[in-house]
């Protein structure tokens, strides 16, 4: 037995000294065949597709053409800088003319891949990949065969081309537009004026046009293989609008700069973004910087949730219909010419968009098969199944709110009014949260115990009788906090005076966030307006 335990002993420090080796300081992070792929591809990501690590050996006009493609926004660009420096045109028009020799480039560059691409002959550049790949397994997977400089073979390896035409199109005169904004960012003059120094304006010069090259050619030439990415395949070319439209953000603010005001913070804070604008190109590559049609989406549900009064949602078609709706409500607010109108519209459309429309193609397909779906398990907000019982209670609730709110404004709108019911939302959240707290064992933050709660449970009838008091401050809890909550919320807002003044955008999208918070967001909202009112 002795033995036995002595060989077990030694057996498991055998193992973990030799899991010691294995998971020491002889273990790589990357190896050979890892490391080889991520220097090919890492300059790919940095530089915005250029192919200067090849797994095989390519013919010299591969590197030099890919050379003069990025090259050629910044050629552009410094034609116009040349003539603008010159006097000879404006800044304007310098960023006119560089704009569109971008555009016909950008054409031209186009319309050669889409005439090289039929003459490839794709069976007998498929047959020499798999002959050199059975030679080299670790090679690199992207082998071509070259025959000349313009071959339609090394047209498609550089360019490979739109799979749409609108992409073409549109793709095409969003470069010009890159290159024509980005010459008028990155004029000397104007960098003289932000910095007041000449080697400040050199080195955001240089550096400034190499990001606007890079932000270029993933756009017009080659896509490169970005670092963040948000889908698996990319069946609409949207990661290629991803750097320029980065690009174009940090124009918008020099352009608000330059047109707006004096206004010291804005100027200071372009001074800062032309700073960033260098390290672009690191931060697409490092993956910090999110691609486009993940930012769109997290965009707008943000937009949706924290100012148009929404909550998340969990498909993007849902995303989309109550993004628009939410925001067409309330653009519809800013163009009602009638008071009253508006705020009826503003109250209604708040309780409909907050109601959960998730059962509605469910329940009308059980009514008009005369049986219950399967689907229609599925909980609302308010604990029911949707059905006509339900149907009539929110019509009923939408009818008393419309109500409410214009007779409410018609006749008792006023600050005096408001301060009130500021009062009754006071006492509401004070009594909801008393009887919250005796509910409990403990009350007060866990600090004292609850003399109400019962102490003793000794038998089950003596319990469930010291309970029901419990259970009826819940009941009415309930009823204060889900029924006259909401009408005293739309109350506070009905008799407020700016009402009579809805001429601004701001002050459209707040009230209509706010009437729909009142629907879908009582609870936390009751809170929050107490602690505005107090602020």
């Amino acid at each position: 037995m002795l033995e036995c335990c002595y060989d077990n002993v030694l057996r498991n420090k055998m193992m973990s000294s030799r899991f010691g080796q294995i998971m020491g300081s002889d273990v790589t992070l990357l190896n050979d065949y890892k490391r080889e792929f991520f220097w090919k591809r890492f300059p790919q990501t940095v530089l915005g597709g250029l192919h200067f690590k090849l797994g095989y050996c390519a013919p010299p006009y591969i590197y030099s053409n890919q050379i003069t493609l990025f090259l050629m926004p910044w050629i552009f660009g410094g034609i116009g800088t040349v003539l603008y420096q010159l006097h000879v045109l404006e800044d304007y028009y310098t960023a006119v003319l560089s704009g569109c020799l971008m555009l016909i480039a950008s054409s031209i560059v186009q319309m050669m891949s889409k005439c090289a691409r039929p003459m490839v002959n794709k069976s007998a550049r498929l047959k020499a990949v798999t002959v050199e790949r059975n030679q080299s397994i670790l090679m690199d997977e992207d082998e071509f065969i070259f025959a000349g400089c313009a071959d339609p073979e090394t047209i498609t390896f550089i360019i490979p081309g739109k799979m749409f035409i609108v992409n073409f199109v549109f793709h095409s005169i969003l470069a010009g537009a890159v290159c024509g904004l980005g010459t008028w960012y990155l004029l000397p003059d104007r960098l003289t004026s932000l910095y007041d120094n000449i080697g400040g304006t050199v080195i955001v010069f240089v550096f400034g046009w190499i990001t606007v090259c890079i932000g270029e050619y993933s756009l017009i030439i080659k896509t490169p293989t970005e670092s963040a990415t948000f889908q698996a395949q990319d069946k609409y070319e949207m990661i290629a609008l991803t750097r320029p439209l980065y690009i174009f953000a940090f124009i918008a603010v020099d352009l608000t700069d330059r047109f707006a005001a004096n206004i010291p913070d804005l100027t200071q804070t372009n001074q800062v973004l032309h700073v960033i604008f260098l390290f672009l190109p690191l931060l697409w590559a490092i993956g910090i910087l999110p691609p486009l049609d993940a930012f769109l989406l997290w965009g707008m549900e943000q937009f949706l949730q924290f100012c148009l009064g929404g909550s998340p949602l969990s498909t993007y078609r849902r995303l989309f219909i109550l993004f628009f709706t939410s925001l067409g409500a309330s653009v519809a607010t800013y163009f009602i010419p009638s008071v009253i109108g508006a705020v009826l519209f503003m109250t209604g459309m708040g309780f409909i968009l907050s109601l959960d429309f998730s059962q509605v193609t469910s329940f009308l397909k059980s009514w008009k098969n005369r049986k219950p779906s399967k689907y229609t398990n599925f909980p609302t907000s308010l604990g029911w199944q949707l059905g006509w019982r339900e149907s009539l209670i929110y019509l009923i609730i939408l009818s008393v709110a419309l109500a409410e709110a214009g007779l409410l404004h018609s006749f008792v709108a006023s600050s005096t009014s408001q301060t009130i019911v500021s009062y009754i939302l006071i006492s509401l959240l004070i009594i909801t949260w008393t009887l919250k707290e005796i509910q409990c064992v403990y009350i007060i933050c866990g600090l004292l115990r609850n003399p109400l709660f019962p102490k003793k449970t000794r038998t089950v009838d003596v319990f469930k009788e010291k309970q029901r008091r419990l259970v009826k401050a819940g009941v009415v809890r309930r009823i204060l906090l889900n029924v006259v909550s909401p009408f005293a919320m739309i109350a506070f807002l009905s008799v407020d005076i700016s009402l009579d003044n809805l001429q601004t955008a701001s002050l459209c999208i707040g009230f209509s966030r706010a009437y729909r918070c009142v629907s879908s967001h009582f609870k936390q909202q009751l809170l929050m307006w107490i602690l505005q009112l107090f602020s």
